[in-house]
């Protein structure tokens, strides 16, 4: 079953810093910058790759060095970039990265390219989404083209992810053609009004979100696992203990290992407990594609 990835593509640059820089302070870095492939729908792509799927990537890159370089990525790591447009108005998009000696980041993006995403270039790229069994949407593109490709995708059949990052819910007109949500607890908060400090903590939040419309809810909790809810089932998921390096792109290889999972036919709680464990790996590395781990490292992590 094939994976369609619609989203953003970025270059990252990343510092690694003593502490996330306050507000006017200046940080001076710990070595070298590193310069590395990323943005929300390539690592996802390329994560679901990774997780052994057939993946075909749907989105634009400027007609620069950045964008050459990023869609050669992608294509390395086994993604079909058929559909990755190049424009000559648009730089490609840019992440800067500062990550603390706890692993923590803190990230602001350059939207370039990805803002020049619209609707009309989705829908010349119908037949990628129709002839897959599953797409995946994130929000670091505009939220027209994503309501687009899920309208698409829902005309087709197509099963629908969506990892609501960074949360933008003005004019996300698509949640309740959803199939799979992913958030985490800040974007679930901005999608619903409801935090984990409700009394009902976790289950109310995906009560909220399967109350939009959306069938199956996987919160996703950082050091503590996920929660996973579906209409006749609600579980925590732990995630196994681990010493964290650089927590960039963790929500990545979940929603990317979720969607490979999904599509080899796994149930939701399996492909669940499969994107926890590839998330909690990929903590242990650094860089946000570039520790993602494959498959056989997921499950030999499983089996301990």
């Amino acid at each position: 079953m094939r994976i369609a990835v619609v989203g953003s593509i970025n270059t990252d640059l990343t510092i690694r810093v003593p502490h996330i820089a306050a507000r006017n302070e200046t940080v001076v870095g710990t070595g070298n910058f590193v310069i590395a492939q990323g943005g929300k729908g390539a690592n996802q792509a390329v994560a679901a790759a990774a997780a052994g799927g057939d993946v075909a990537m749907i989105g634009m890159v400027g007609d620069d060095g950045f964008g050459a370089d990023a869609i050669a990525s992608i294509e390395a790591a086994g993604v079909n970039c058929d559909h990755i447009v190049r424009s000559g108005n648009h730089s490609t998009g840019l992440a800067s990265i500062l990550v603390d000696e706890n692993g923590d980041n803190a990230i602001a993006v350059a939207p370039g390219a990805n803002d020049g995403v619209t609707p009309a270039m989705i829908e010349r790229s119908e037949s990628i989404i129709r002839d897959a069994g599953i797409l995946v949407v994130q929000l670091e593109i505009p939220n027209d083209p994503v309501n687009a490709a899920v309208r698409i995708a829902k005309r087709h059949d197509t099963k629908v992810i969506l990892n609501p990052a960074p949360a933008r819910p003005e004019g996300l007109d698509c949640l309740a053609s959803v199939d799979f949500v992913t958030p985490n607890e800040p974007e679930a908060l901005a999608l619903t009004g409801v935090s984990t400090d409700a009394t009902g903590g976790p289950a109310e939040i995906a009560g909220a979100l399967m109350a939009k419309g959306i069938d199956h809810v996987a919160l996703t909790l950082g050091a503590r696992g996920c929660f996973i809810a579906q209409r006749d089932m609600t579980k925590a998921i732990d995630a196994p203990v681990v010493e964290s390096v650089d927590t960039t792109g963790a929500g990545d290889a979940f929603t990317g290992f979720l969607a490979a999972s999904l599509a080899k036919g796994l149930g939701f709680e399996q492909a669940s407990q499969i994107a926890v464990a590839a998330a909690s790996l990929s903590v242990t590395r650094e860089g946000a594609r570039t520790n993602l781990p494959t498959w056989d490292e997921v499950e030999a992590f499983q089996n301990g």
